[in-house]
């Protein structure tokens, strides 16, 4: 069972089962801990997931629109094919994580660590990207990236 306080007071009970497909959307999630969680398909619409951490969890096809994951780490999570649209990363963590086929457009990436990273087929076109580290990111002919970008001067690998 998790039990998640919310800011109004509330109290959202969750058992482990739930939560793929879970709405999960607008809620205050700071510092939640998520390590190893099957999240597949949850909806975190507009949530606030700063400082979070979801390293090695499943978030195959999450909905993660607007979603705050300022300083989160999702170290070696399988974020594969999700939405991460307008979503604020800056300082995110997402080393050695699957992104594969995932939507980050118009995300701020500021500072957001990709290192080792599979950004394949990614929606890469982003709102900013200055001081984000990519050493070593995969990425193929599908993967798009913010106009005049040049992946490889930032260490990404063309696979």
């Amino acid at each position: 069972m998790i039990i998640i306080k919310l800011e109004t007071g509330g109290i959202l009970e969750l058992s482990l089962d739930s939560l793929v497909g879970a709405k999960l959307s607008g809620l205050e999630l700071h510092r939640a801990i998520f390590d190893s969680f099957n999240l597949s398909n949850v909806d975190f619409t507009g949530s606030n997931l700063r400082n979070a951490s979801l390293n090695y969890s499943l978030l195959n096809g999450a909905v993660m629109h607007r979603v705050l994951l300022m300083n989160a780490t999702l170290i070696g999570a399988q974020v594969f094919e999700a939405d991460l649209t307008c979503a604020g990363a800056i300082g995110a963590d997402f080393t050695d994580a699957n992104l594969s086929g995932s939507n980050l457009r118009d995300a701020d990436v500021y500072g957001a660590i990709f290192t080792n990273a599979n950004l394949c087929d990614v929606n890469f076109n982003v709102k900013r990207l200055d001081g984000a580290i990519l050493v070593g990111a995969a990425y193929n002919d599908e993967t798009v990236w913010p106009k005049g970008f040049d992946p490889k001067l930032a260490g990404a690998i063309k696979v």
